[in-house]
């Protein structure tokens, strides 16, 4: 078994500092074998700001993954928006846009969609997902192979932004090589195997995890997702934050499957 924590929305620099520390131990606490944080580390992609996420992430002592999101880029400096859009997140964070991991028998592929062109939305680049695709379809059937994006590939029911372009012709090329899971952030939203359940199979099992820390007045159920993958099966739980206590505490916990059809819940 391998487990993947999924951390998203972090938002250094409009975060619930109050948050940091039990978050810190709460993840610490599951003992993960691999983080990967699916963008926005940052509010308004500050030195400052990558700075403290930075920090928060190396402190939890676990290899990670990272991809940037749509506030990882210069919101104010409009020359650097144009000319080094992608400069803080490479100089701040991480310098590899489409970060690679092999762990366990998990292969994470993280990919870019965020634009400078665009303010919220984001842009599934063919040429990053024809990458993927290649790098799955050369290599061994025997792994559980993982795309970490920060917009989401298809939105859930009550959002219809329609704010990933390209996402559905990219979902269905990855499904197609055989990528098994996607894991996005973006719309502080939970949805746990998107349309998957115990008689609707999907190929490709996805993820949106809530943010795990913005300090927007509206935000509820702060937390992060807890993922054990275990050959073809799969147990995803749902941690969220007890405002009582300030401390994560396990919510929600479902069992998938992976079959010839695609996944169907346990």
């Amino acid at each position: 078994m391998t487990r993947l924590v999924h951390l998203t929305d972090l938002h250094f620099g409009l975060h619930r500092d109050a948050l940091v520390a039990p978050l810190v131990r709460a993840v610490q606490a599951v003992d993960p074998d691999v983080v990967v944080v699916s963008g926005d580390l940052t509010q308004r992609a500050l030195r400052s700001q990558f700075a403290a996420a930075m920090t928060f992430v190396r402190g939890l002592d676990k290899p990670f993954l990272l991809v940037a999101g749509n506030h990882d880029l210069p919101a104010y400096n409009l020359l650097r928006r144009v000319f080094d859009p992608f400069g803080p997140f490479r100089r701040g964070a991480l310098p590899d846009l489409m970060p690679t991991l092999h762990i366990g028998r998990l292969r994470v592929f993280g990919i870019n969609t965020a634009a400078p062109w665009l303010w919220r939305g984001g842009v599934a680049r063919s040429r990053q997902i024809d990458a993927v695709c290649q790098a799955v379809e050369a290599g061994s059937g025997d792994t559980t192979n993982i795309v970490v994006s920060h917009h989401p590939l298809e939105e859930p029911p009550g959002f219809n932004r329609n704010e990933t372009r390209g996402a559905s012709a990219a979902l269905a090329r990855l499904g197609q090589a055989g990528v098994h899971a996607v894991l996005s952030g973006h719309l502080h939203h939970w949805s746990l195997g998107l349309g998957i359940t115990a008689t609707a199979a999907r190929p490709v099992f996805q993820m949106q995890t809530g943010t795990a820390l913005c300090a927007r007045p509206h935000e509820r159920a702060h937390g992060f997702a807890v993922m054990d993958f275990a050959d073809k099966a799969l147990r995803a739980a749902l941690w969220q934050v007890d405002e009582a206590t300030l401390r994560y505490c396990p919510q929600e916990d479902v069992a998938f499957d992976r079959r010839a059809g695609g996944w169907l819940r346990h």
